[in-house]
C-alpha cells in the first residue's frame, strides 16, 4: 500500500516500465484519463515520467491543449487504443460512453459510482475492495468491448491497406489514411505529390444542429460546415402510405464507382473550369471541370479504387468456401470490411479541405454525375411506365401497384438490367423489397423490408430513416411511442383498429406521464457537443452546453466536444423558458425541489413525434393526438387550420367546401347574458326558419330573461 500519491505513481510508471507494454487499451484515454495522470505526476513531482513511453524525455509537453497533443506525444512507442474513438468509427449509438457501449455491445449493465462518492470509498476497507472491484470489472468491459469490434485486427488490416502507421489508425481520422495511400501510389509512379497545408483559418461560426466531428477535421473545427460544391440530387418525395409493394434500386458504392467509371483523377482531368456553369439547387452558379477524354490511360485515383474493390471481391469469395476454419472466416471478414471502408472513403480526401489531395473541381465533377446519373435512372423508370416515389443520391423508390413478390423482383431485375446496360462499371442492384412504406419527406419514411426465407415465403423487419424516433435529441418514451405508432400505421390491420390502438395506447401513455409511473431514464434526452462548453456564444439558451458546464464544475471528468449530454427538462419553480429549465439527471435525483416537467415531454417530446408520423393518415391529427394525450387541444387548432388552408389551396381553394367542414376545428361563440348569467352559446347568426327567423343574438336563451344580447354587442 502506497503512504502517498507521489509513491503510488512512481509504482505505476515502474510498473508499466517493467511490463512494457506495446498497446494500453483504455476508454477516453486521450479525452480524459492520460491528461489527468500527466498532470498529477507533473504537480507529484514524479520522476522518470517517460516511462509511460518508450522515448526518454526529460521535459513534461504542454498539456490540456486542443487536440490532446501533447498526451499523444507523452507515450511515443507505445499505441493506445481508446475504445471510445474506434465506437465512434464503427458503430452508432446514442452516446459512447462507456455505460452505453457496455449496454449496446456486450448487453450487460454497468453499475456506476458517483465521482463524489469515491473519496468516501476510502473510509472502509470493504467500500475500498468494492471500488477495487468495480475498476477491475471496468477494465473487463473495455477489453471486452475492444474484442467484440475486433479493433486491433480491423486496425492492422487497414494500416496494411492504407500503409501508414497503426498507432495513427487507432487515433481515428479517415483522411490521413487515404492520404497516406494516395502518397504510396504517386510515388511509385513519378510523381511529386502538393505539400502538406498547415491551416490557420479563423473558427467558423456553426450551428448547433451539426452532431458529428470527422476525425481529423476535428484538429482545425468543430462540427461540420456545408460542403462548398452542390452534393447528391434528392428527388420531390410523393408523400404517403403505400400498402403495395415497394421496390428499392441502389447504385453500389455511387461514387468510388463513377470515380472508376469516368476515369476522375488529378492526372486527367483538366481542373480549368469550363465554360459552362452547372446552377445548384441554391441557385448558385457552380463551375464543372469536362470529363476526362476516354481514350486516356486510367489514372492513379480510379485505379487505387478499381484495386480496393478486386481484393474485397476476392475476398468475399474466400468466405464462400465450404469447411473454412471459422477463425479464418472472421479474418476474411475482418479484412473485406477494412477494404470496404477504406474504398468508400477514398472519394472522402477530394472534398475534404483540410486534406493534402483537396480538389473541390474533381468532388464536384463527381457529384454532378451523381445526380445527372440519378436523374437519368428516373427518367428511364418513367418510361417504362412505373412510378418513381422517391430518390435520394443513389437509389430510387418504385411504386409497384402489386402485391406479387415473385412479380416484384421480375420488374426489379428488368430496370437493373436495362440502366446497367448503359454503364461499364456502374451497377445498380435490388436493395430491398418494402411490404408497406410510411414515406413523410426528404430522408425520412418507415417501413417494412421483406426478408424472403429458404421456404419460399417471407419475413418482415422494420426499417426507419431519419425519422425523430430514430434521432438521439429526442428522449426514448417519445421514441418508444412513435415506434408503436409506426408498427401500427405500417401493420395488416384495417385503419379503425389501427386508429383505435393509437388512441389507447396515448391515453395511457399520458396517464402514466402525469401520474409519475414513468421511470425517470425514460426522459433523458441526448445532445452531442459540438464544441467545447464554454466555446458556445450562447451558453443559456441551449441545455446541453448549460448542463455540460455545470457537469465540468463538478470535478471529475470533463465533457469536451464530441461528448454526449444527458439531460432532463424539469419544473423548478421558475418561469423560465423550457431550455433554461435543463439540468442532469444526478440533478433532479439530489434536488427535492425539482420534478419532471410534464406538460414540456407530452406537449414537446410526444406529440410533434406522433403528429408527424401521422400526418398522412385519415382519421389521426395534431388536435385528436393531444386530446388522446391529455393535452389542452386548443393550442394545436391553429396549426391544424393553417394546415388545412394549405391543403384547401392545392384542392382549389375553400371555396368548395361547406361552412361545416370549413368550420369543423372552431369553437362555439358563447356569452353570458349581462342580466341572468345564462351562458348562451351561438352556432349560428340566425335562429328559427321561415317567417319566424331572427337573429340569434335578439334573445337569451333562458325564457324567462327579458333582455335582448343585441343590446350589448358593443359590450361584447
Amino acid at each position: 500500500i502506497a503512504a502517498t500519491e507521489r509513491t503510488l505513481l512512481g509504482f505505476f510508471l515502474a510498473k508499466v516500465h517493467k511490463i512494457d507494454p506495446d498497446i494500453i487499451v483504455g476508454h477516453n484515454i486521450y479525452g480524459f484519463e492520460l491528461e489527468v495522470l500527466l498532470q498529477r505526476i507533473n504537480v507529484c513531482k514524479v520522476p522518470h515520467w517517460s516511462k509511460i513511453g518508450r522515448l526518454k524525455r526529460s521535459n513534461m509537453p504542454k498539456l490540456g491543449g486542443r487536440g490532446g497533443f501533447g498526451e499523444r506525444n507523452a507515450t511515443c512507442g507505445r499505441m493506445i487504443c481508446d475504445v471510445e474513438i474506434s465506437a465512434k468509427e464503427l458503430i452508432r449509438c446514442k452516446s459512447y460512453h462507456l455505460s452505453e457501449l457496455v449496454q449496446q455491445i456486450l448487453r450487460t449493465e454497468r453499475f456506476e459510482i458517483p465521482m463524489e462518492n469515491v473519496r468516501n470509498m476510502y473510509s472502509e476497507s470493504s467500500h475500498l475492495l468494492y471500488l477495487l472491484e468495480y475498476t477491475w470489472k471496468d477494465a473487463r468491459f473495455i477489453l471486452q468491448i475492444m474484442c467484440e469490434l475486433n479493433v486491433l485486427p480491423l486496425a492492422l488490416q487497414i494500416t496494411n491497406i492504407a500503409g501508414n502507421i497503426m498507432s495513427r489508425t487507432l487515433m481515428g481520422g479517415r483522411s490521413e489514411r487515404n492520404e497516406f495511400l494516395l502518397l504510396h501510389a504517386f510515388y511509385e509512379n513519378n510523381y511529386i505529390v502538393p505539400d502538406k497545408q498547415i491551416f490557420r483559418k479563423p473558427q467558423q461560426k456553426l450551428g448547433d444542429e451539426d452532431e458529428d466531428i470527422d476525425g481529423d477535421a476535428n484538429k482545425y473545427k468543430k462540427g461540420r460546415k456545408k460542403a462548398a460544391y452542390a452534393g447528391g440530387l434528392v428527388l420531390d418525395p410523393k408523400a404517403g402510405f403505400y400498402d403495395k409493394f415497394i421496390l428499392l434500386l441502389d447504385f453500389n458504392s455511387l461514387y468510388p464507382s463513377i470515380i472508376q467509371e469516368f476515369n476522375i483523377c488529378f492526372t486527367t482531368v483538366q481542373r480549368v473550369a469550363s465554360e459552362a456553369q452547372k446552377i445548384t439547387e441554391d441557385g448558385e452558379q457552380e463551375q464543372i471541370p469536362e470529363l476526362p477524354d476516354p481514350n486516356l490511360e486510367m489514372g492513379i485515383l480510379p485505379r487505387e479504387i478499381r484495386k480496393l474493390v478486386e481484393r474485397r471481391k476476392q475476398v468475399k469469395q474466400l468466405m464462400k468456401q465450404q469447411d473454412l476454419n471459422p477463425d479464418l472466416v472472421l479474418q476474411y471478414d475482418i479484412r473485406q470490411k477494412a477494404l470496404k471502408l477504406t474504398a468508400n472513403s477514398m472519394y472522402g480526401c477530394l472534398g475534404f479541405s483540410y486534406s493534402r489531395f483537396y480538389a473541390k473541381p474533381l468532388a464536384a465533377l463527381v457529384t454532378y454525375k451523381g445526380r445527372e446519373i440519378l436523374m437519368h435512372t428516373k427518367e428511364m423508370v418513367q418510361k417504362m411506365n412505373l412510378e418513381v416515389i422517391y430518390g435520394d443520391t443513389d437509389s430510387i423508390m418504385i411504386n409497384t401497384n402489386s402485391t406479387d413478390l415473385e412479380e416484384v423482383y421480375k420488374l426489379g431485375n428488368k430496370v437493373k438490367s436495362e440502366v446497367n446496360k448503359l454503364y461499364k462499371l456502374l451497377e445498380i442492384d435490388i436493395d430491398g423489397v418494402f411490404k408497406s412504406l410510411l414515406l413523410l419527406k426528404k430522408k425520412k419514411y418507415g417501413a417494412l423490408v421483406v426478408e424472403p426465407t429458404s421456404d419460399g415465403n417471407y419475413s418482415t423487419k422494420q426499417e426507419l430513416k431519419g425519422l425523430d424516433i430514430v434521432r438521439r435529441d429526442w428522449c426514448d418514451l417519445a421514441k418508444e411511442t412513435g415506434n408503436f405508432v409506426i408498427g401500427q400505421i405500417l401493420s395488416d390491420q384495417s385503419r379503425d383498429t389501427i386508429v383505435e390502438n393509437i388512441q389507447k395506447r396515448l391515453i395511457e401513455i399520458g396517464e402514466n406521464v402525469l401520474n409519475g409511473s414513468v421511470p425517470v431514464s425514460q426522459f433523458e434526452i441526448n445532445k452531442a457537443l459540438t464544441k467545447d462548453p464554454q466555446d458556445y456564444p450562447d451558453k443559456k439558451s441551449l441545455p446541453h452546453v448549460h448542463v455540460a458546464l455545470w457537469m465540468n464544475s463538478q470535478g471529475g471528468r470533463k465533457v469536451k466536444a464530441g461528448d454526449t449530454v444527458s439531460y432532463v427538462i424539469c419544473q423548478d419553480g421558475s418561469n423560465l423558458a423550457a431550455g433554461q429549465r435543463a439540468y442532469a439527471p444526478e440533478q433532479l435525483q439530489k434536488q427535492d425541489n425539482l420534478t419532471i416537467d410534464t406538460q414540456y415531454y407530452l406537449a414537446q417530446q410526444i406529440h410533434p413525434v406522433v403528429a408527424r408520423i401521422c400526418e398522412p393518415i385519415d382519421g389521426i391529427d395534431a388536435v385528436l393526438i393531444a386530446t388522446w394525450l391529455g393535452l389542452d387541444p386548443t393550442q394545436f387548432r391553429v396549426h391544424h387550420y393553417h394546415k388545412d388552408e394549405e391543403n384547401d389551396a392545392l384542392l382549389g381553394g375553400p371555396a368548395q367546401l361547406t361552412d361545416e367542414e370549413k368550420y369543423r376545428d372552431c369553437e362555439k361563440f358563447k356569452c353570458p347574458c349581462p342580466t341572468c348569467g345564462t351562458e348562451n352559446i351561438y352556432d349560428s347568426v340566425l335562429d328559427g326558419s321561415g317567417t319566424d327567423m331572427e337573429p340569434s343574438l335578439y334573445r337569451c336563451s333562458n325564457i324567462d330573461c327579458k333582455t335582448s344580447p343585441l343590446t350589448f354587442v358593443v359590450q361584447m
